[in-house]
């Protein structure tokens, strides 16, 4: 390999030289891996993506986050790591929203129940 072609390596090249194909899911997915770890590999028709690990809640965290900390993952893993992040999102959300209108009974309480 020339000296130029090395320093040109593409961020998927650069992870997969320093972390193997293998998927790093560890069972983030939910999916309980046998020894705690994904044994998929990337193929032709399903090679392998680099992203954070473990995935941060955010998509902007995602898109900013720097070479050092992407890891090779596999379509399926990816798919199930990324819906379960938004699952825990969403109620994050959910659990948010119902704290910020506890203060609106104790209010309305506090005035004589609104009638």
């Amino acid at each position: 390999m020339s000296a130029r072609r090395k320093s040109a390596l593409t961020v998927l090249e650069q992870v997969l030289r320093t972390h193997g194909q293998l998927c790093v899911c560890q069972g983030g997915c939910g999916t309980e891996h046998s020894g705690k770890q994904c044994s998929a590999h990337g193929t032709e028709k399903a090679p392998v993506l680099v992203a954070p690990y473990p995935l941060p809640l955010t998509e902007h965290e995602a898109a900013s986050a720097p070479v050092s900390e992407l890891r090779p993952w596999c379509p399926p893993c990816w798919r199930k790591t990324r819906k379960r992040g938004a699952e825990i999102r969403a109620e994050l959300r959910r659990q948010e929203l119902d704290e910020a209108q506890l203060g609106l009974f104790d209010v309305a309480a506090a005035s004589g129940g609104g009638r």
